[in-house]
């Protein structure tokens, strides 16, 4: 599955490039409708992976798992400079990013390791693998059950606060910046500090965890996250401006990766919360960015972070539902 994800997100990445450059927009939409499926597909298999992975490992690992997107992001926000200055066309520019990304993916779902045969039907088969033939009324009933369990509602509401304040982030903090005054060149270097952070959070966030545990570690993020949109918001000036942004992206780094990590307790249920919390995350990623500018164009931009911060808020209140549960424990 994951292998067929990616090289058909892969393709449509090098098909949008000559869509986009034709002015193709029927095809442009086509190929990310294409493209965006089985990324989110893939999405889940890495995350239900990476937690059974972290799950039978001595030391946290899944924090750093998480890393290895922050360095996606700023490799590619590098390398896409570098070829505007080049003045390498879109769809050259594109094709090379799909043959990139083609290799090093399937590389990685080649050593994706093989389900434990001895495991129940349910823990073997993942949703997304499962088709109408192999589904079972058991599978069903276990895909439906999450949704109504209290932990895994209470568990999934911080992954989405997390995500809330990471995609607050990613959408405004720019344009919070240049409207309080920055330029649009130290706009932009803030935000790369920003991600610069995150992954360098994430990188050391295993470590975090090992030191004071799964839910301590989700409470310290969302106090940190609290601190550092409070000085972002009510900053006046530059120095707290990045202090803020960097407490920002330091809270937020370990916060989503424990939150899912928190979903894989029972290698049973896993695949099944672990999809749930998934899921909330591109609720998140579509609804965040219009819902904060829909406030921001009222009352500010700078009030639209309040949005997260009261998440944050019930989050870090809530947090000790995050702490480790037994397998055969089911709520």
């Amino acid at each position: 599955v994951a292998i067929a994800g990616f090289s058909l997100a892969a393709a449509s990445l090098a098909v949008l490039g000559v869509a986009i450059e034709s002015g193709t927009l029927f095809i442009v939409a086509i190929a990310l409708v294409l493209m965006g499926l089985p990324m989110a597909i893939a999405d889940f298999l890495g995350n239900y992976e990476g937690t059974q992975v972290d799950r039978l490992s001595a030391r946290s690992l899944f924090p750093a798992i998480h890393a290895a997107y922050g360095i996606g992001m700023l490799l590619a926000a590098g390398l896409s400079s570098y070829f505007i200055g080049r003045h390498v066309g879109l769809t050259a520019h594109y094709f090379g990013t799909a043959v990139v990304v083609a290799g090093a993916s399937i590389w990685a779902a080649l050593n994706f390791p093989n389900s434990v045969r001895t495991e129940s039907r349910a823990a073997t088969q993942t949703p997304e693998t499962q088709t109408p033939e192999t589904q079972t009324p058991e599978t069903r009933q276990l895909a439906r059950s999450v949704w109504t369990e209290r932990r895994t509602q209470l568990i999934a509401l911080i992954g989405f606060t997390f995500i809330m304040a990471e995609m607050s982030a990613g959408t405004w903090m720019p344009i919070a910046l240049t409207n309080s005054g920055f330029s649009q060149a130290a706009a932009a270097a803030a935000f790369s500090l920003f991600w610069i952070v995150v992954t360098l959070g994430r990188m050391v966030g295993g470590a975090i965890v090992d030191a004071i545990g799964r839910s301590q570690t989700i409470l310290l993020s969302a106090l940190v996250t609290i601190v550092g949109i409070s000085l972002f918001m009510a900053s006046g000036s530059v120095t707290m401006t990045y202090v803020g942004l960097i407490l920002w992206g330091f809270g937020i780094a370990a916060g989503f990766p424990m939150s899912v990590n928190s979903m894989g307790d029972d290698p049973v249920m896993a695949p099944y919360r672990i999809n749930m919390i998934i899921t909330m995350v591109y609720i998140a990623s579509i609804t965040v960015g219009p819902a904060l500018g829909a406030v921001g164009q009222q009352f500010g931009i700078y009030v639209a972070f309040g949005i997260p911060l009261v998440f944050l808020i019930i989050s870090a209140i809530i947090s000790p539902v995050t702490k480790h549960q037994q397998p055969a424990t089911s709520q």
